[in-house]
């Protein structure tokens, strides 16, 4: 659908339902509802205030779903869940902003309807005469009442119904041959229908319209198997445009009346495009269209500047998930940097209290490993992570309008294992890997320059770094020894890098993470490769003092590491054994351990951050569907929330 001032906005879904729009210069992408197995038959309509509702399916409970957002927030209902209901949907508003929606109930094989009375849901069996009610298209006229096309399976028929204010009238718009699939429904100012689909016979694409007493009906396309997922729409003198795949060519098409011919246009031919599309109008006349490119699976725009066709990408099914980080703002709201893997890009999501905001912050080749991020002063992000094209360490910030980014480091190939934090003057820190020379290294902004040290060169020494700054703004840095398989930590204190040994017994030290007490003492989660254990280490002012704190199965990856206000470790680390998200605090007497999400395989590449009160929020990697996740606890129970991205 287009909004008032012509932006494209699309509903779309199948692991969860998703919502994307543009807003002039950029395509945004929010997730609507988080369940698992919705959104699947999206149909959106946009309200007078520009507000989207969508109607969906949820495969997974079989139910016909509803969402509109309200201006702060998206509200979802259940609208039917009378046996297995809600494929082929179509949404419409009324006048007054209420939604109508017809549907397929597949446990009765009936055309039903839906609206809403302003206090609940009025469903209506429209046809039940045979299999009767897939493809469904619904509009609106100008008394309120609801017309819909659909097709009737059992004698192979398009139909149309229409409310006349006390009962339905159905009627045959063209039969006796497989004939209705992919239809789409519009009405002209007189509340007329128009119809476009498919006939599945000579594999054409068909269009028929009520005069007022007969339907007439014309052959638009048949060069080939023309004529799925048709999308119809009216300009402002009352022409049919009709959008379209072609089956033959793999292609997506377009064919608009002229008043005495059909003009017909290849729109998108760049990859096996045209799946699933829907079309509309600008204020000029010139179409718009969203469809399903299946070869890169990327849900693209497609429109007619009035002279050729221009196409961008606005989602694509991915891999997301890898080498998240997380920061809470003052409001305790969650802000995430991670890893694209299937478009190499650096992307970053954040929860500003009703809906999550993705964006992409860098594409500039393969980008975006090892993200580690920290809000300054005013709640902004920064983001360092590694450029495996250039090999170098980059820094990105929001600047409130745009994502400022620096090189912080190009000498040798650095970046991995990048670990950032922001001083008191809010200018950034960071630690990482130097992979050409086996180094550890550091950088800083002096405010006009970037200036970068060696830390450790004794040998094959940085890897899995993690840095925090001590009150007087001094920089620790825990990392792995790969040489000696020991655990590290060096610490910058009257001009020199003092290092220490943590722990060497064993093969120890990766997956570290660091934080520094109220003393500026430093405790350290890390993986004990030896054992498979999480273990934690922490500075006394004397000695070291080491723990195991989970030593049950493959424990103990990816851990990281918070303390609360009282001092207290908080560590979410990855069950490799069990496939799982795990949780440990410290209770005074013994860690306390929780598994915080089991559903798959789930748990790598996690980030933890407490939030005022002390409670956890996780982000990581949900490996079964290819998800970035986010759990937080509520007092004392954890619980996993909310799936980004579809994946």
């Amino acid at each position: 659908r287009l909004d008032a001032a012509g932006r494209p906005h699309i509903a779309y879904g199948l692991d969860h339902l998703y919502y994307a729009w543009h807003d002039g210069s950029h395509w945004h992408q929010e997730t609507v509802d988080p369940a698992w197995g919705v959104g699947m038959y999206a149909s959106l309509a946009l309200d007078g205030a520009g507000f989207p509702h969508i109607a969906y399916y949820d495969w997974n409970n079989f139910d016909l779903k509803y969402a509109r957002w309200t201006g702060s927030t998206w509200q979802i209902q259940t609208v039917d869940s009378a046996g297995s209901v809600g494929r082929f949907t179509s949404l419409a508003l009324d006048s007054s902003g209420a939604p109508h929606i017809s549907y397929y109930s597949d446990t009765n094989h009936d055309l039903k309807y839906a609206r809403w009375t302003g206090s609940a849901w009025q469903i209506q069996t429209v046809d039940s005469a045979g299999y009767v009610g897939r493809y469904t298209s619904l509009a609106v006229d100008s008394n309120g009442y609801p017309h819909i096309s659909y097709y009737d399976y059992t004698n192979d028929d398009l139909k149309y119904a229409r409310w006349t204010g006390s009962a339905w009238q159905v009627q045959i718009v063209d039969g006796g041959r497989y004939v209705g699939e992919f239809n789409s429904l519009a009405l002209d100012a007189t509340n007329n229908p128009h119809i476009s689909y498919y006939d599945d016979v000579t594999d054409d694409l068909k269009y028929a319209r009520w005069t007022g007493s007969a339907w007439t009906i014309q052959t638009v396309d048949s060069a080939g198997e023309v004529g799925w997922y048709t999308s119809l729409a009216l300009d402002n003198s009352g022409k049919p445009h009709i959008s379209y795949r072609d089956n033959t060519q793999h292609t997506l098409k377009y064919a608009r009346w002229t008043g005495t011919q059909w003009l017909i246009q290849t729109a998108d031919s760049d990859g096996d495009v045209g799946d699933f599309a829907s079309l509309a109008l600008d204020a000029t006349g010139n179409p718009q269209i969203s469809h399903f490119d299946d070869d890169s699976y990327l849900l693209k725009h497609t429109r007619w500047t009035g002279t050729a066709w221009i196409s961008q990408s606005v989602d694509r099914g991915g891999d997301v998930g890898q080498h998240t980080s997380l920061a809470l703002d003052a409001s305790g709201h969650a802000h995430i940097s991670y890893y694209d893997r299937l478009n190499d890009d650096l992307k970053y999501a954040r929860w500003p209290g009703s809906a999550w905001a993705l964006q992409t912050v860098d594409r500039a080749g393969f980008v975006g490993e090892y993200t580690s991020l920290a809000l300054d002063a005013a709640g902004k992000p920064w983001i360092g992570y590694h450029d495996a094209t250039n090999g170098d360490l980059k820094v990105a910030r929001w600047t409130g309008s745009a994502w400022a980014i620096q090189v912080a480091d190009s000498d040798g190939w650095v970046g991995q294992y990048a670990s950032l934090a922001l001083d008191g003057e809010g200018y950034p820190h960071l630690s990482s890997y130097d992979a050409n020379k086996g180094d550890l290294k550091y950088a800083r902004w002096t405010g006009s320059a970037w200036v970068t040290q060696t830390v450790d060169s004794a040998g094959f020494v940085g890897l899995y770094t993690s840095l925090a700054l001590d009150g007087a703004g001094n920089p620790h840095i825990s990392y792995y020894d790969g040489t000696n398989a020991d655990l590290k930590y060096a610490r910058w204190a009257t001009n020199t890098w003092v290092i220490q040994t943590v722990d060497s017994v064993g093969s120890v030290g990766t997956f570290t993470s660091l934080a520094l007490d109220s003393n500026g003492y430093p405790h350290i989660s890390y993986y004990d490769n030896a054992n498979r254990d999480l273990k934690y280490a922490r500075w006394t002012g004397i000695t070291w003092t080491i723990q195991t704190v989970d030593s049950a199965g493959s424990v103990g990856k990816y851990a990281s590491l918070e303390l609360d206000a009282g001092g207290v470790p908080h560590i979410g680390y990855w069950d490799e054994t069990n496939d799982n998200l795990k949780y440990a605090r410290w209770t005074g007497s013994n860690w306390a351990i929780q598994t915080v999400d089991s559903a798959g395989s789930v748990g790598a590449y996690l980030s933890l951050a407490l939030d005022g009160v002390g409670n956890a929020h996780i982000s990581y990697r949900d490996a079964t569907n290819f998800d970035l996740k986010y759990a937080r606890a509520s007092r004392v129970t954890s619980r996993s929330f909310l799936p980004l991205v579809l994946r």
